[in-house]
């Protein structure tokens, strides 16, 4: 397992707790956050290494004798991990594709070579891409035919400590909501501005009303594609509040969110580095943040000559992840699946083949076992 943060400290556990796990290689540039995990573990199943996520020769003297990499560190080591553990007989798991989202094509590209090695790697296997995925999955199984599928992703998360509490990879996070986004319709993706398509959109209790936008997801290119059920139209919106919309803005005005090195006292330097050197790091918001993350997806269609609408999601609050796991919420949904993905391909529940997203799986056994580890899936379904 690549990359030892919030996210990666939840899977780690999950795999170190199942019984068909023998051996959990920890792998990180940093040495001491893999110590330091380690230690929390005190497994004798966790063998704790450096490992570079952008270096070929430590991919490669990391993967000899496993049988699964998930990469939980960022998104723009996917390409390469997926090439040595190809090279290497590995199947692979991630969390997330990269910016810009051309580069789910660039993954699903390769889905060839994986069949002929007889290999898996599923793409974006958290919560969102992830548990969205499965769900819509499983809401269109139950549907005749599905006209549209809308991913929405709304946390209420606050924190007396931290101005800006990002529960996910603040990297990620600036990336994908200042890049244009994509939806789906009527056959082609469109792309759209920035933060645009403000809606409030009213999430289940205990969460309520929240105003989203449109954000790049992989959502909204990769489920016309793989549920066969005549989409005409698919896209994923984020929960933002008005200061948080209002400070990227600032941000990206003010070239702080820019990644090419400036010169500053003689020294070069990313402005973005600067910004992300400022942040909270996830994993130090547990027991820090109040409020409740949840993922909806809901889909419109056909069942028995009705229409009909379909709604699946789930939510946790942080105080009760904290309390329960020592993590927040958003950690937690989204370092579940992947553990849970790995154990499926051990014991190869998991047959399918090539490189997929989560909605190829089969959603029935991927939904038992999320809710034995804490996550329940709620779904209405009512006529139009």
């Amino acid at each position: 397992m690549l990359g030892v943060g919030a996210v990666g400290t939840v899977t780690a556990t999950h795999l170190v707790n199942s019984p068909e796990v023998s051996e959990v290689v920890l792998g990180d540039i940093a040495p001491d956050r893999v110590k330091q995990l380690a230690n929390k573990l005190k497994s004798k199943k966790v063998s704790p290494i450096r490992v570079d996520a952008g270096d070929r020769k430590d991919l490669i003297n990391a993967m000899k004798n496993i049988d699964v990499v998930i990469n939980s560190a960022l998104p723009r080591y996917n390409l390469l991990i997926m090439d040595v553990a190809l090279e290497n007989n590995v199947h692979y798991i991630d969390l997330a594709s990269d910016i810009p989202y051309d580069s789910v094509r660039n993954q699903l590209r390769l889905s060839d070579s994986w069949k002929d090695a007889n290999l898996t790697a599923i793409m974006g296997l958290g919560e969102d891409p992830g548990i969205s995925n499965i769900l819509a999955r499983y809401l269109a199984d139950k549907m005749d035919s599905v006209d549209e599928i809308r991913v929405r992703d709304g946390d209420t998360g606050v924190s007396k400590e931290f101005a800006f509490p990002c529960l996910f990879s603040p990297d990620v996070l600036i990336d994908e909501v200042l890049h244009r986004p994509q939806i789906y319709k009527d056959g082609s993706l469109l792309k759209l501005p920035p933060m645009s398509g403000e809606e409030i959109y009213q999430f289940p209790d205990p969460v309520g009303s929240l105003t989203v936008y449109y954000v790049d997801h992989e959502e909204a290119e990769t489920l016309p594609q793989f549920i066969n059920k005549g989409i005409r139209y698919a896209d994923f919106k984020l929960a933002l509040s008005s200061q948080t919309v209002e400070m990227l803005k600032i941000l990206k005005q003010l070239n702080l969110t820019s990644k090419k090195p400036i010169q500053v006292k003689g020294v070069k330097i990313a402005p973005k580095d600067v910004l992300l050197s400022l942040l909270p790091k996830p994993a130090d918001l547990a027991g820090k943040v109040e409020g409740f993350s949840c993922i909806v997806v809901e889909t419109r269609g056909q069942k028995a000559g009705k229409k009909v609408r379909a709604l699946a999601y789930t939510f946790m609050s942080h105080q009760e992840a904290y309390r329960k796991y020592g993590v927040t919420a958003t950690a937690y949904l989204t370092g579940t699946p992947p553990a849970i993905g790995a154990v499926m391909l051990a014991k190869e529940v998991i047959k399918i083949r090539g490189v997929i997203p989560p909605e190829c799986l089969e959603p029935q056994p991927f939904l038992t076992e999320i809710k034995k580890k804490g996550i329940k899936v709620n779904e209405t379904f009512q006529r139009i």
